[in-house]
């Protein structure tokens, strides 16, 4: 009698799941929607509360997952912001610890091995043209002097290749490049300049900045400020068919030392 008890008892529990599982999927069937905690849901997913939050997979690294797919969302606990999937890479979906996706600033103090060395000339002759050109690897300024742009690479390539200069990796982004230089010289009766030249040498595009050195100095320091514009004969493959910019300065006086102190790139926030 008892074993009978037991069928019929497991037997009926086993309906009433049975009935339950039915009943859910024919509402799930009918409406294409669910609800948690609501019975009137108003999307695919609609979760009501008012004492707790959702969490989604939270990840050190969303870069380890190995097939992402575009619209993919995680939690990066490493930059503390959520992150998505565009279909080509990981970007910030708020404005958190990082920098916006596509925004941020690339300070070049040197390069080279070891200590890195400062692009440098010496008794450089008047109406003399030279280029600007640095030792690879590059040595950058630390955090949160250098924060890279998400859709850049903490490498050589992505700021300076082929002895030319590059912008961020999005089209009609706007970039200021600020370059310090230090110069010393013999003292001279009037005014000289020092005038530096940022071109694409295969848009024609042009830039010339002076900088004025005031009669009797012999030595300082010049600022020095452009501004680009990524478009497609800037950029490199894929984005574009650019290899990027070329840096050069001529003085109209003589000049007995210049050296680059830090060529800085800062990338402006694109929507």
């Amino acid at each position: 009698m008892y074993n009978v008890l037991k069928y019929l008892k497991t037997k009926y529990t086993f309906m009433q799941k049975k009935i339950i599982i039915l009943v859910l999927a024919s509402f799930i069937r009918m409406s294409g929607q669910v609800g948690i905690n609501t019975t009137n849901p108003k999307g695919v997913l609609d979760i009501v509360s008012t004492t707790s939050g959702v969490i989604i997979p939270r990840l050190a690294n969303p870069g380890t997952i190995l097939a992402p797919v575009e619209g993919m969302m995680v939690y990066d606990t490493t930059n503390k912001s959520l992150r998505y999937h565009d279909g080509v890479s990981w970007s910030s979906l708020i404005v958190t610890k990082l920098t916006k996706p596509n925004e941020g600033v690339v300070k070049i103090n040197a390069g080279g091995a070891g200590a890195g060395t400062k692009p440098n000339w010496s008794n450089v002759s008047a109406n003399t043209t030279r280029q600007v050109t640095y030792s690879l690897p590059l040595v950058y300024a630390t955090a949160p002097t250098t924060s890279w742009p998400e859709n850049s690479l903490i490498s050589d390539v992505r700021i300076f290749a082929g002895n030319q200069f590059l912008e961020n990796g999005v089209l009609g982004q706007v970039h200021q490049w600020r370059l310090i230089v230090n110069y010393t010289k013999s003292s001279n009766i009037l005014s000289q300049d020092i005038r530096f030249i940022l071109r694409n040498p295969l848009s024609g595009f042009r830039s010339e900045i002076s900088g004025v050195i005031p009669s009797g100095k012999t030595s300082g320091i010049l600022v020095y400020n452009f501004t680009t514009i990524a478009d497609g004969i800037s950029l490199p493959a894929p984005l574009g068919t650019g290899g990027g910019y070329i840096l050069e300065w001529v003085a109209s006086d003589d000049i007995t030392t210049i050296s680059i102190d830090s060529l800085t790139r800062i990338s402006f926030h694109k929507d």
